[in-house]
């Protein structure tokens, strides 16, 4: 077993837990219900508390709903809720439900209309690629997945808008504490037309950058989310924040995704990390002793035992120390990759440069 293998391990388990606690969090119907007053138009007439209470259709859908856009294209099922199909590769939503849009602003008038929405959890904001070309892509594909369930024989009037919401935790600092938010607008080229909003306003993204420096500093739902994921506040002063600063009931349910969520906070995956890292420290150095003892032994059959024995002990130590090291940079350098750790806090947590860190990712 290699050190990268162990360190990856150890670190991926204890990631993957506050992942899932931060999704089943986000899936409360009191903190989604407050993000669509604040950032969907269409729910900004109506309180937190209606909109929980009243505009949801059915439950808030923790990465259950299977993407089946090719009818005869292979389809593979996987226990991670991921959708596999030959044509359209691999696509996870997070956090999938629908809601009655409960103003008439964008229909004419008429009754209330349906809306499909996605919440995204995003801890890294540079995956290797542009976020936002992401949002646009889930949400075409929540567009083009209504074909033959809900838009069948042309009836193209049929089509509900669908908006996709990025948390993001761990944006840059020119974006930290801001939100926007992308659609559909008509641009008129020659002479004056208008045009019914609802038949292209289908398609919106929210894109939440939180300013997790300053948790509960930014308005609205964004301070919410700033208290809510914030690691270094204890569950029950986040509970008592959540119910005085923006009128959070607390159940005896969201206590408990509270409490799981602080449990699997930073410290928490930091001491994946450290587990991770000393277990790449054993093997490293067993495997340095054991070359050591072996290269030891080879050279005191010609220089003598006693001195080969003492060599291989010195070199089998000394490997072992380089190997731990190289284990802790690594998961170091791991940790800002994945955006749990600033560049600058894990250089003076861990004792590496910053340049050391920047080389190793």
């Amino acid at each position: 077993m290699s050190e990268d293998t162990s360190v990856a391990r150890a670190v991926r388990s204890v990631a993957d837990d506050y992942d899932a606690a931060c999704k089943r969090l986000l899936s409360e119907k009191q903190i989604l219900a407050r993000i669509l007053h604040d950032y969907v138009d269409e729910f900004s007439d109506v309180s937190p508390q209606e909109i929980a209470q009243s505009y949801f259709v059915g439950e808030p859908r923790i990465g259950e709903d299977p993407v089946d856009r090719d009818a005869h294209a292979e389809r593979v099922q996987a226990l991670t809720n991921e959708d596999k199909t030959v044509a359209e590769g691999t696509v996870t939503f997070d956090i999938r439900f629908d809601a009655w849009a409960p103003s008439p602003k964008n229909n004419d008038g008429k009754d209330l209309v349906r809306v499909e929405i996605d919440v995204e959890a995003q801890n890294n904001y540079h995956p290797g690629y542009p976020l936002l070309k992401r949002a646009v892509f889930y949400g075409g594909r929540m567009l083009s997945m209504q074909g033959g369930s809900i838009v069948e024989r042309s009836h193209y009037e049929r089509i509900r808008k669908v908006v996709t919401i990025w948390v993001c935790a761990h944006p840059p600092v020119k974006y930290a504490g801001t939100v926007t938010t992308f659609g559909i607008t008509p641009t008129q080229r020659v002479g004056k037309a208008k045009f019914a909003q609802n038949d292209f306003d289908l398609i919106e993204l929210v894109l939440m950058c939180l300013n997790s420096g300053e948790p509960g500093k930014s308005e609205g739902a964004l301070g919410m989310l700033e208290i809510l994921l914030a690691t270094g506040i204890e569950a029950q002063k986040k509970l008592l924040i959540l119910h005085e600063k923006y009128g959070i009931i607390v159940s005896e349910d969201l206590s408990e995704r509270v409490k799981a969520m602080c449990n699997l906070s930073v410290g928490a995956i930091e001491e994946g990390y450290v587990q991770g890292m000393n277990d790449g420290w054993k093997e490293g150095h067993e495997k340095g002793w054991k070359e050591g003892r072996a290269e030891g032994r080879e050279q005191g059959r010609a220089e003598g035992r006693a001195e080969g024995r003492e060599q291989g002990r010195a070199e089998g130590r000394a490997e072992g120390r380089d190997n731990e090291r190289a284990a802790f940079l690594r998961a170091t350098a791991a940790m800002v990759r994945d955006g749990l750790l600033a560049l600058s806090l894990a250089s003076e947590r861990f004792g590496f440069s910053e340049q050391e860190i920047r080389a190793a990712l």
